[in-house]
């Protein structure tokens, strides 16, 4: 009788290391992994959260602006500004990028970066008028940096004028291209 009530057990614990033992790990079509048990209805799901760049946290958590990580990101990594034809005025479209560039700029993980704003211009006009406009161009970059809190110290400016263009061509949309202020982060 005790080898019987013994058999039993061994056989119980048995079944169970074997139950255990077949559980299976599948990979999910979202985010975390599932572990079900053979012949279980049991489900858990363990979700992870996402991995977010320090840098894309540091303008977040500022409190500066606002929207998702992704928007955030797409900002901070736009590194030119345009222009239109014979101006240095920044454009609206652009200011939202450059309150980002800002936010990181002044956050901690952003503290020990420099800046070099290179200014350019389409190929019209007189050298010397170019250079000109390229200065006020990257300028008015700078300017409004230092205007939402970055050390005028931590930016160099320098103009190309029409010596540097994105786009060869002869064109508007060309010319529109080359018309552009081209931020540059330096490790400081």
């Amino acid at each position: 009788m005790k080898f019987a009530n013994v058999a039993k057990g061994v056989a119980t614990g048995l079944v169970a290391v074997w139950l255990v033992g077949c559980a299976s790990n599948t990979q999910t079509s979202g985010s975390g992994t599932e572990r079900t048990l053979a012949g279980e209805n049991n489900t858990q799901t363990a979700v992870s959260t996402p991995v977010v760049d320090p840098a894309v946290q540091a303008v977040l958590d500022s409190g500066k602006v606002t929207g998702s990580a992704e928007q955030v990101a797409d900002l901070l990594n736009k590194n030119t500004v345009h222009f239109a034809f014979d101006s240095d005025k920044l454009n609206s479209s652009d200011i939202q990028a450059l309150d980002v560039q800002a936010a990181y700029l002044t956050s901690p993980v952003g503290m020990g970066e420099k800046l070099v704003i290179e200014g350019h211009t389409d190929e019209r006009g007189t050298r010397t008028y170019n250079l000109a406009l390229g200065e006020r161009r990257a300028n008015a970059v700078k300017n409004y940096l230092v205007l939402k809190g970055v050390a005028a110290s931590r930016i160099e400016v320098v103009s190309y004028g029409f010596e540097k263009p994105v786009n060869p061509a002869h064109t508007d949309a060309a010319w529109a291209e080359n018309r552009r202020a081209v931020v540059i982060k330096e490790k400081g």
